[in-house]
């Protein structure tokens, strides 16, 4: 059998010989074998899947002369004449044009039938007896052959099993260790930083400072309860939010989403404000690069925190933590919501709002979720 194997190697460029039906199987089967104890010893013993991907690439390259050659010779030895095999070699491009007739049609899901077909012709070929003429095999060497053949199918089964698990392990364990990474940050993210929130002509702006832990500021995000949001009745502030003209306002980087009142944008510091009851929303993009990224704002107390849903975007993980604010220019305590919510292409978005009641701050809250739209 490594006869066998060694000759595939010394014909690598003979296009013009023949090749058997046992040639052309026990070839395939042993470099299954090489591809699988690469990728078994690279990550068992090396503990690298880039060693595995630079090794098999080499020796991928390596076999596709001698591959393309064997093929040629097995086909040569079915009787197949010149023309009929340069049909075969080029019929991938054909299967590339029934694939484009097929998405043109928008018949995609018979694509893997017509690959199936393909793929079953071409074994059918490859599988013909010699024109010529065929070794007859004994009784002994057939269960010789038939046994060796279990066997290394076997260990290859075996090797990518094991090598498959170990790979599987390591990536839970980074997954754990990046969950964890992010339970933390989310923990400190009431430690690392306060805010000044001030009013001065007809605009909003935010200044941030370093906060003691020991403040009563500075909250840890796994001391806060769960608290569901319950529905409040309008006061005098509500009412007349609702009463003004619906507008939409946000920007393509981080959605829009649907308020009442003028707003105007302060575009430094990614800040909305609406004079008319005094209200300020921040919204902040995280992990693209741009846009505000506050770690965490300065709640005077934090009440709770419970889950938010967005009604037009699906497979969003979105949370809710509310508390109040100590307006630091006129010492009066305003309702504040932080919000944010992972996106279903990775990214986050943070949206911090400070109203004069709590009513209005849920009302601003629950229109947000049911308005808003990514880009």
């Amino acid at each position: 059998m490594l006869r066998r194997y060694f000759r595939y190697w010394r014909e690598a460029f003979d296009f013009h010989s023949g090749a058997y039906r046992l040639d052309l199987w026990w070839v395939h089967i042993v470099n299954t074998f090489i591809f699988a104890s690469i990728l078994f010893v690279s990550i068992i013993f090396f503990n690298s899947w880039s060693l595995a991907t630079k090794l098999s690439g080499t020796f991928s390259i390596l076999i596709t002369i001698p591959n393309l050659s064997l093929f040629i010779r097995r086909l040569r030895d079915t009787g197949f004449p010149v023309q009929t095999i340069m049909f075969v070699l080029m019929s991938p491009s054909l299967l590339g044009v029934s694939f484009g007739i097929l998405a043109s049609f928008r018949l995609v899901i018979l694509a893997p039938i017509a690959f199936l077909i393909y793929f079953g012709w071409l074994i059918y070929l490859v599988s013909r007896r010699s024109a010529y003429w065929t070794p007859t095999l004994s009784k002994k060497q057939k269960s010789f052959y038939a046994a060796l053949i279990s066997a290394v199918m076997i260990l290859t089964a075996c090797f990518q099993v094991t090598a498959l698990k170990h790979v599987t392990h390591e990536f839970r364990a980074a997954a754990q260790k990046y969950i964890q990474e992010q339970r933390q940050v989310n923990e400190n993210r009431g430690k690392s930083a306060s805010s000044s929130y001030s009013t001065k002509n007809g605009s909003m702006s935010l200044s941030t400072q370093e906060t003691d832990d020991n403040t009563p500021e500075a909250s840890s995000a796994s001391s806060i309860p769960e608290k569901e949001v319950t529905e409040l009745p309008d006061d005098s502030e509500t009412t007349a939010y609702r009463g003004l003209t619906e507008d939409t306002i946000g920007d393509a980087t981080f959605g829009f989403f649907k308020v009442h009142g003028t707003w105007e944008q302060d575009t430094a510091s990614l800040q909305w404000l609406q004079s008319q009851q005094n209200v300020m929303i921040l919204t902040s993009t995280q992990g693209q690069g741009f846009g505000v990224d506050f770690a965490s704002f300065s709640f005077k107390k934090i009440t709770g925190q419970s889950d938010v849903s967005l009604n037009q975007v699906d497979n969003v993980q979105a949370s809710r933590i509310d508390g109040t604010y100590q307006d630091t220019t006129s010492d009066s305590i305003k309702a504040m919501t932080y919000l944010e919510w992972h996106m279903p292409d990775g990214h986050i978005r943070v949206v911090y709002l400070i109203a004069p009641s709590r009513p209005l701050l849920n009302l601003i809250v629950k229109t947000l979720s049911e308005s808003f739209r990514a880009t």
